[in-house]
């Protein structure tokens, strides 16, 4: 009896050790890491300041159309005014991004002030919309220290774009122009600067959507063009040797909505 169990366990453990690399593996799989999808494809992020406003459900309605996705960076006073606005953006799967409160330039301002545009404007945002920005853009691209920190505070990144339309340059306020300059500043991992207070940068939208669309672009959110990386909130991303700056001194877009 003894000698047969000792067979038995010997004929066991032999064929445990012939067991297939495949079987062996089995019980071992390691998930296979998720590729970030802008790693694979060809995208771009639109971005839309100084809303919501006159235009916001037709540039949303345009969006829409192409399958294409942006980051809204709202002006608190203005979620204050249009909130239904402001919930169209989150409900349409948009991304909302913090521009101030009423867009100080925050570098004019005392530690104090600048803790107070932002705060005021995130809090407002989230109450609107159940949205906590993630990404915060200065008026006029305008950034210090004090602004680092309190948007690193919020756990924000911040987003002044890798480029722009130049639609904030009044003389530049033509519909070809700006559907031209659309074109001729897209490129893979792009995040460009607009206002969708501008009615010749709405206009030109469709035209610019449907190029670029052509071209093999998706369009996507800024935090979709991030994905993947390590982001430290209170930094800059993507991170540039020259972010974007508007013109010191340009006054936020007009707000043309009614009411």
């Amino acid at each position: 009896m003894v000698l047969g169990r000792i067979v038995a366990a010997v004929v066991a453990g032999a064929l445990a050790m012939c067991a297939t690399p495949t079987q062996a593996a089995t019980t071992k799989t390691v998930p296979k890491k998720k590729v970030p999808f802008c790693q694979t494809y060809k995208c771009i992020a639109l971005t839309f300041d100084d809303g919501p406003a006159a235009y916001t459900d037709k540039v949303l309605a345009t969006l829409k159309k192409y399958g294409a996705k942006a980051t809204f960076f709202v002006i608190g006073n203005r979620v204050a005014k249009h909130p239904k606005l402001t919930q169209h953006i989150a409900k349409a799967g948009m991304e909302i991004g913090n521009h101030t409160w009423d867009h100080k330039y925050l570098t004019e301002l005392n530690y104090t002030q600048v803790y107070q545009e932002i705060k005021k404007s995130q809090a407002l945002i989230k109450k609107t919309t159940k949205q906590t920005p993630k990404v915060f853009r200065a008026p006029g691209g305008l950034r210090n220290g004090n602004v680092e920190a309190i948007s690193a505070k919020f756990k924000m990144i911040q987003v002044p774009g890798t480029t722009a339309t130049q639609d904030y340059i009044k003389d530049y306020r033509d519909v070809s122009f700006l559907t031209d300059r659309a074109l001729e500043v897209a490129e893979p991992g792009a995040v460009v600067l607009m206002h969708e207070t501008v009615k010749e940068t709405v206009i030109s939208l469709p035209t610019v959507l449907k190029e670029l669309k052509a071209q093999g672009y998706h369009f996507v959110t800024v935090s979709k063009l991030l994905e993947g990386q390590k982001l430290i909130p209170g930094q800059v991303y993507p991170e540039i040797e020259d972010p974007v700056e508007e013109p010191f001194g340009e006054e936020p877009m007009q707000d043309e909505s009614p009411g």
